[in-house]
């Protein structure tokens, strides 16, 4: 229960800082992913565990990402939305993610929910991908994962993460909402700043 709160926290401040559109959410949210996975590992939720595990290194490459945007001076975001093409590409890639994490924890692991672990697995990563990107769509993606979330960790007994997943639920509309007013402000900025040239 201790360590269920320490994690839940940890995530939560990280998240608190990905809506600031601040690079202390990376290595807050390495710590979290570190003691998330001991913590899914010791509550049976196996492909959760692994995306701790790749949690991780994308946190590493989100890192990378966003220093390189603020390199360039991109201190806030274009709104981006995805191609048609895009968008296919990506539902494709969800599909087969899902079928193959799917199939594993039913012929690998004990899992009794192998369909919703998947599922909020698979929403997940999608998600992170987004995120490394900047891409607004990504908090769209955080809602609808978080939401299964809180079911999961509730069928699971980890009664804080399940707290945390309802109140990511409320952030990732906050997140939307912030991001879109920046890469508006942005716009705007940049639509003056050719006008007045």
């Amino acid at each position: 229960m201790f360590f269920d709160l320490i994690s839940a926290l940890c995530s939560l401040l990280s998240t608190y800082y990905f809506i600031r559109m601040n690079n202390k959410a990376w290595g807050i949210g390495m710590i979290a992913t570190c003691l998330n996975g001991g913590l899914y590992w010791y509550s049976g939720i196996y492909a959760d565990m692994v995306l701790e595990a790749f949690y991780f290194f994308t946190m590493a490459y989100g890192w990378y990402k966003w220093q390189e945007y603020e390199n360039k001076g991109h201190h806030t975001l274009k709104l981006k939305k995805l191609s048609s093409a895009q968008s296919v590409v990506l539902l494709s890639l969800f599909l087969i993610i899902f079928i193959f994490i799917y199939a594993t924890l039913i012929t690998l692991t004990q899992s009794n929910i192998p369909a919703l672990d998947a599922l909020t697995t698979t929403l997940s990563l999608v998600a992170q991908w987004l995120m490394c990107h900047k891409i607004i769509l990504a908090w769209g993606f955080w809602f609808i994962t978080d939401a299964f979330y809180v079911w999961l960790y509730l069928t699971k007994n980890l009664p804080f993460h399940a707290l945390l997943m309802f109140i990511y639920t409320g952030m990732a509309v906050m997140g939307y909402l912030v991001w879109t007013q920046a890469a508006r402000i942005k716009e705007d900025e940049s639509r003056l700043k050719n006008f007045s040239v």
